[in-house]
């Protein structure tokens, strides 16, 4: 490690005395050295001057430790809005029609936006059913924590079925959204998945129509194949309506009602999906207030679609593109409304191009200002707590009449040029800066809040059942039609992470190492695969792997992987073999192989003759649980069955007065005996208790 300078290393006294010294050598005229001399007065003020310089020189401010951070590739986290799904439906059978994305809903005076259209007019999910190829099962539809439900069956194998029945057909003008609370309460947790991640099976999801089960479209799967909480979100029409069914369908379905189902095509789960809660009317929302929306849009036949509350009810502008990445706003514009909600915008004379759409909330003062062209201009933002990812600046550009351009925020000007159309966010203070025309550009011109929302980060926290309102001032939806709250707590939001924090999180990242280059770090990536539960597994070394001349593959890496399952015997599905060996590609080292084998299971049958003491009845039972739980803990991959260890579990139990004889029998492939009887197993083994037998006696 590089020695770290000390700047600052000498004190007031000693510079001047040292300063002092130097008078008979440079000046031997000068001989009063006292404090009283004008000389020694301006001498002992530039030594302060000399030791404040040095203190300064040696701190490392706030704008150092940023440049630091920069140069380890460390980015502070920006602010961030609470997010939650909430449960939204209609009090009256006739609806409240459609609700559009961006629509407001209350936690007391906290504003959520929905993220999503939602449809109030259509049939609502009530009841349905589980089918496993024999027998079936009903459940009501329920939120979270109110229903317990192996989905798919207590196998989940392929044609193992889940139908969903709802009211009454819905339009399919929307995509319909189910949202699934799924349980993770087992042994072994599942890892969180990540965009790579494969499923584990492949659902198909129909709706009954006249021609029987028609598939759907999956849009968005946030369970990833019923693993997860989250939606699924799925298009392509709506059922028909019960009489209109065929009379097969309907004679197994048995009630009426719109009909859907999920069923398993191919593939294996681990654990059965196992569901807490299932509804049709969560709708995501996020904890903030938009006022201004900036949204770059395709024209279709000289038309361009927006589904947001703004596009229908607030303030717009559509700009065409112009010459070097500059706008024109385009005159005569026609705002119509929307079936699905928010707004078409007609513009007069266009064709196949991209345009920019921008929206404001009425009343909302879009003019940030005037530039004047010179530098270190700052403007202040409307409100606190600004979120950087949705604020846009439109500028004009000087000297070219209605041409606009949007300029780009960055982290600092460093990399900015005097043509850079740049500017910097400070969050904490709510203003916007521009550069000094050598390290980013100065505007001139007027400049326009394009995009802007604002959000109370960890502010919007709230609790379960906080979310009960709804805001009808643009929708236009009766409130009174209309019930709303949230079933879960609201998380996520924060304010933008501060210099120390983030140079904390910097430590650890570095701390933590994400390549495979010995046995334990292919170990632990393994049972830190995404999506998967992982009960068990061991890096085999190479000298135990042999080719059958005798040669070692030195540049292969072997790991044995026990999946967590309810089966007996837990083998890896090609799903299991897929998402590791993908987790492992961008993390082995170049030149290395890695190959998976499945656990092999050799069965152990014990056999004991034991006294017990007189008193206790349920001796058998106790000794026969110690057992089990002995061999269910979790064995290690070719661990050895040893017989101390076998009678010592059984001896010290307070209802064993003594162990008379104890005989361990296994069968499986590769299996040897030590030279006391112990059961000694292949590398890539588990010991499974397959049976025990006890001759339990009363003691004396």
């Amino acid at each position: 490690m590089l020695p770290i300078p000390e700047l600052d290393d000498e004190r007031f006294r000693q510079i001047a005395e040292q300063a002092r010294s130097m008078i008979p050598r440079l000046c031997p005229g000068w001989t009063d050295h006292n404090d009283h001399d004008p000389g020694i007065t301006f001498l002992e003020l530039f030594a302060f001057l000399k030791e404040s310089q040095q203190y300064h020189l040696d701190q490392i401010g706030p704008r150092n430790r940023q440049k630091f951070l920069k140069l380890l590739g460390g980015v502070r986290q920006e602010r961030s809005p609470a997010r939650t799904c909430a449960a939204v439906w209609a009090r009256t059978d006739g609806g409240a029609g459609l609700l559009p994305r961006g629509t407001r809903l209350l936690a007391g005076d906290i504003p959520f936006e929905t993220e999503c259209a939602a449809d109030l007019s259509g049939g609502r999910l009530t009841d349905g059913f589980v089918w496993d190829g024999e027998r079936r099962w009903g459940f009501q539809a329920r939120s979270g924590g109110k229903l317990r439900l192996e989905l798919l069956g207590r196998e989940a194998a392929p044609g193992s079925a889940c139908y969903f029945r709802f009211d009454r057909p819905w339009s399919g003008a929307l995509p319909l959204r189910l949202y699934f609370w799924v349980s993770q309460e087992w042994p072994v947790a599942r890892n969180p998945a990540d965009g790579a991640f494969r499923p584990l099976a492949e659902l198909r999801w129909e709706v009954l129509d006249r021609t029987g089960w028609r598939a759907l479209t999956v849009e968005e799967d946030q369970t990833r194949g019923l693993l997860f909480t989250g939606a699924v979100v799925l298009t392509g029409g709506g059922p028909c309506p019960w009489a209109d069914a065929p009379e097969e369908a309907r004679s197994f379905l048995e009630r009426p009602g719109a009909w859907l189902r999920v069923r398993v095509e191919r593939g294996v789960y681990d654990v059965p999906p196992v569901v807490t809660g299932v509804s049709d009317a969560m709708v995501p929302v996020c904890q903030r207030e938009t006022d201004a929306l900036c949204k770059r849009l395709t024209l279709r036949g000289g038309r361009a679609e927006d589904d947001s509350l703004l596009a229908a009810a607030g303030e717009y502008a559509v700009y065409r593109p112009g010459q070097g990445g500059t706008w024109q706003r385009c005159e005569g514009v026609v705002r119509t409304a929307r079936p699905g909600g928010g707004g078409i915008f007609t513009v007069p004379g266009a064709g196949e191009e991209e345009v920019l759409l921008l929206l404001w909330r009425p009343g909302f003062a879009r003019g940030l200002g005037v530039g004047d062209g010179f530098p270190g201009q700052s403007y202040a933002l409307p409100g606190k707590g600004q979120l950087a990812e949705d604020l846009q600046l439109l500028i004009a550009e000087p000297d070219q009449p209605g041409v606009w351009s949007l300029w780009e925020r960055v982290e600092d000007f460093d990399a900015s040029g005097p043509e850079d159309r740049h500017y910097l966010l400070d969050e904490a203070e709510g203003t916007v800066s521009f550069g000094d025309c050598v390290c980013g550009m100065a505007p001139e011109g007027e400049i326009l809040l394009a995009g802007h929302a604002v959000t109370l980060g960890p502010g919007g926290n709230v609790k379960a059942g906080q979310v009960a309102a709804l805001d009808g001032a643009l929708s236009g939806v009766d409130v009174r039609a209309v019930a709303v709250t949230n079933p879960d707590d609201a998380s996520g939001g924060r304010d933008r992470e501060s210099i120390e924090d983030c140079q904390l999180r910097c430590r650890r990242q570095m701390r933590r190492s994400d390549r495979a280059v010995t046995y334990a770090d292919y170990e632990r990536l393994v049972r830190a695969a995404p999506g998967l539960m992982i009960s068990n597994c061991k890096a085999v070394p190479v000298q135990r792997l042999p080719r059958p001349d005798g040669s070692l593959e030195e540049n292969c890496v072997t790991v044995v992987v026990e999946p967590y399952s309810l089966r007996r015997e837990r083998t890896l599905s090609p799903a299991y073999t897929d998402n590791i060996l993908r987790y492992l590609e961008d993390r082995r080292m170049l030149g290395t192989k890695v190959k998976l084998l499945p656990p092999a299971y050799v069965n152990i049958t014990v056999y004991a003759e034991i006294l017990s003491q007189p008193h206790y009845v349920d001796a058998r039972e106790r000794i026969q649980a110690a057992v089990a739980d002995f061999f269910q803990k979790g064995w290690e991959f070719g661990a050895p069955v040893r017989y101390s260890v076998l009678y010592g579990i059984i001896d010290t139990l307070d209802c064993v007065q003594g162990v008379e004889a104890l005989t361990i029998d296994a069968q499986g492939k590769g299996i040897s005996r030590g030279i006391n009887g112990d059961v000694l197993l292949p590398y890539n083994a588990l010991a499974v208790l397959k049976s025990a037998s006890y001759q339990v006696r009363p003691g004396e």
